[in-house]
């Protein structure tokens, strides 16, 4: 039986209230992992309910996602030490199918051991991968529409759309910090592009630096130091991630070692300190909880609130953004599990989903758009989870 107008016409309406999610594992036994590989789910956009979670891909230990701005390729760092029978860890790209299946295209190595994050350029062009272990940062090129970045007169690769390529540039950091179980060396943790893709910035946890490069996206090695080619965090601070404010010269990194967020002002490539608060409330800070690290940040799409995770501590922290983008303490709630590794704000504005790598949960919270608070309305097994990012 065919439907008629008005059926037709709220089928559409549902299918587009709802928008795909992934969510990145671990894997193996050594890292706890319970996980078979990339899962996927939907939320609905405007109840905030989970559905059709299912496994996408198989892969080992898909820690951190990345999706292609035209949302037709994902990315997944694979961080182990061996890879394919090969010392250090690995890149895997996939193939966005329309029902949110993934399809494997290629994978090459992530030029050093324990990748632990992934980021693409504003045209897809280049995929960034920074590796834990040995401090080391991979720029890879995306096939892009069957050619090659860097071949003249567009000559053909025979490599699929999508794919990555072998690394056209490494990185390698030197350092150290004051902690020395975990500063023992470099340990690059993320890269952050600026808004307009001149600059990036490399997380050092291990020297304490966030280190500086401009950015040039139709170069055959596109990373060169900027002029002022570091900001110096607080000696045992350990910068883990950070996030820009969509209209403010402002940028907010998360220290993971000593719980802490620099506001930093920003301008042609460098950073100068405005701010630093703790992501712990009070009542963390008077004892309660001994153990804590610092996870993930990331700001509203209007930049009105910035929020933080607290590993330990397990909860989810507020912060309201002032005029001149310094931050303001809101208000904390329990983050629903152990070990919030992860968390993601959905495009809509209106839901925070949170991922829980030792309880093995995803917990979905309502953001209130008028006091920036979250309030838990969903929680979801998950095995293993890492990060989470939408589509």
């Amino acid at each position: 039986m065919r439907c008629n107008h008005k059926v037709r016409t709220h089928c559409v309406k549902s299918m587009t209230q709802k928008i795909t999610g992934y969510i990145g594992t671990y894997t193996e036994a050594a890292f706890t992992g319970r996980a078979e590989g990339i899962y996927s789910f939907t939320l609905n956009r405007e109840t905030g309910v989970v559905e059709d979670f299912r496994l996408a891909a198989q892969t080992v230990n898909p820690s951190y996602l990345a999706v292609a701005p035209n949302g037709q390729y994902l990315y997944a760092v694979n961080e182990v030490d061996e890879f394919v029978g090969k010392s250090g860890g690995g890149v895997t790209a996939f193939a966005i199918a329309g029902n949110g299946e993934l399809r494997l295209i290629n994978q090459v190595s992530s030029e050093g051991k324990s990748p632990c994050h992934i980021v693409l350029n504003d045209t897809g062009t280049w995929a960034i991968v920074s590796n834990y272990a040995n401090g080391t940062v991979a720029v890879l090129p995306v096939e892009a529409n069957g050619e090659a970045n860097g071949k003249a007169n567009g000559e053909a690769t025979g490599m699929a759309a999508g794919s990555l390529g072998a690394a056209a540039q490494i990185i390698t950091l030197h350092g150290s910090g004051p902690n020395r179980e975990r500063q023992e060396r470099s340990h690059a943790h993320s890269f952050l592009f600026d808004k307009h893709y001149t600059h990036g910035f490399v997380c050092d946890l291990g020297s304490d630096r966030i280190m500086a490069y401009s950015f040039n996206s139709s170069a055959t090695a596109p990373l060169n130091p900027a002029a002022a080619p570091w900001y110096a965090a607080k000696g045992g601070a350990g910068p883990r991630h950070g996030v820009f404010h969509p209209s403010l010269d402002i940028a907010y990194f998360i220290n993971e070692l000593d719980s802490t967020a620099d506001v930093l002002r920003y301008g042609d490539g460098s950073f100068t300190v405005l701010q630093t608060v703790s992501t712990l409330p009070e009542a963390a800070l008077s004892g309660v909880s001994a153990f804590n690290t610092g996870a993930a940040i990331k700001i509203s799409a209007d930049g009105n609130y910035v929020y933080a995770s607290n590993r330990g501590h397990d909860r989810i922290t507020v912060f309201r953004t002032r005029s001149d983008g310094t931050l303001e303490y809101v208000g904390s709630v329990p983050s629903g599990g152990k070990i919030p590794r992860d968390f993601a704000l959905d495009p809509s504005g209106n839901f925070l989903l949170a991922t829980h790598q030792e309880s093995g949960n995803l917990t979905v919270f309502r953001i209130d758009r008028g006091t920036g608070l979250v309030t838990q309305i969903g929680d979801y097994p998950a095995p293993s989870p890492v990060c989470v990012i939408f589509r």
